[in-house]
């Protein structure tokens, strides 16, 4: 379908593929082929319809998952991959969401199966992903919620987002302090986003049949793991990578469901940093790249007055 945008949400994947990321032979992931317009995911109004779309969703808002094209006045996406949106949903805040929450929820619900009741640990939890992710734990009935983060003042908007406890993920001891705050037993699903030390001291504070998930690694793959490590606990490690689920977009679409149902009942709110015109997509690039945004960055195609 096409969309006519009226906001487009900015993801750190835009930059990697910029920066030409995804096409070196050590990253395994992804690709871009030129000439690429970048972009994940968009609200606006349906202009347009291919011959086997529903033609009552011309005209109804919508809020689309995109291969690659949300950079623009007008994108194309497909229509098993897109939600609609009641008339009066926040366009900024609904376009902020689509591929951190997603990430989230297939991360906590399909990879690691989380259950009602479970202890979770979110490493980065200040991040796009992972301040979604808090907010998701507990509206999918986690028990407890430890989030890590590498400020006060980041741990502080963590808390805020509902996180019963905020430690920070450099201190030498913090395995032992989640010990602590989980009696002993360790956490039952940890979210990994930031790999190097941090992916092997993730163990020492997983419980038995805990499930750990990485969806990034901001510090760099760090060592290999033998899979004789995963044996004394039953423990399991579950790769996350957001465009191999465009295979499944059934759960794609149950992901964005989630979300505008989140929004709809308050379990989840967006947290938009900064609004910028489509033509200062750069600026927001740039944002992103010395990590000034706390929160998302969103484009207006037509904003030359802001």
């Amino acid at each position: 379908m096409l969309i006519e945008t009226a906001a487009i949400g900015v993801n750190f994947p835009d930059v990697r593929g910029r920066s030409g990321v995804y096409n070196r032979a050590d990253t395994r992931v992804g690709g871009v082929d030129l000439p690429h317009v970048g972009g994940l995911q968009v609200v606006g109004h349906v202009v347009g319809v291919g011959k086997n779309c529903d033609h009552a969703l011309l005209g109804r808002k919508v809020m689309a998952l995109m291969l690659h094209g949300a950079y623009a006045q007008r994108a194309v996406a497909r229509a098993d991959m897109v939600v609609v949106l009641a008339d009066d949903a926040d366009d900024i805040a609904m376009a902020s969401l689509p591929c951190q929450g997603v990430t989230a929820f297939l991360a906590l619900q399909v990879c690691a199966n989380l259950r009602a009741g479970e202890s979770v640990l979110i490493q980065g939890a200040a991040g796009g992903v992972g301040s979604l992710a808090v907010q998701i734990a507990k509206a999918l009935g986690a028990g407890m919620v430890i989030g890590t983060a590498s400020t006060e003042a980041r741990r502080s908007f963590v808390r805020g987002l509902g996180a019963d406890h905020a430690i920070p993920y450099d201190a030498p001891d913090w395995p032992k302090v989640v010990e602590n705050l989980t009696e002993g037993r360790g956490v039952d699903v940890i979210l990994e986003t930031i790999g190097g030390d941090v992916f092997e001291q993730n163990f020492a504070c997983l419980a038995m049949l805990g499930r750990q998930v990485v969806v990034g690694s901001t510090r760099g793959p760090g060592e290999p793991i033998a899979p004789r490590r995963l044996m004394a606990k039953a423990h399991s490690i579950v790769g996350f990578y957001l465009p191999t689920f465009y295979q499944r977009p059934d759960l794609i679409q149950r992901g964005l469901h989630f979300l505008a149902s989140g929004v709809a009942q308050g379990t989840i709110k967006a947290n938009v940093a900064k609004v910028l015109p489509l033509a200062r997509a750069s600026e927001a690039h740039q944002m992103l790249e010395r990590r000034e945004a706390n929160g998302a960055i969103v484009l207006i195609p037509d904003a030359s007055s802001r």
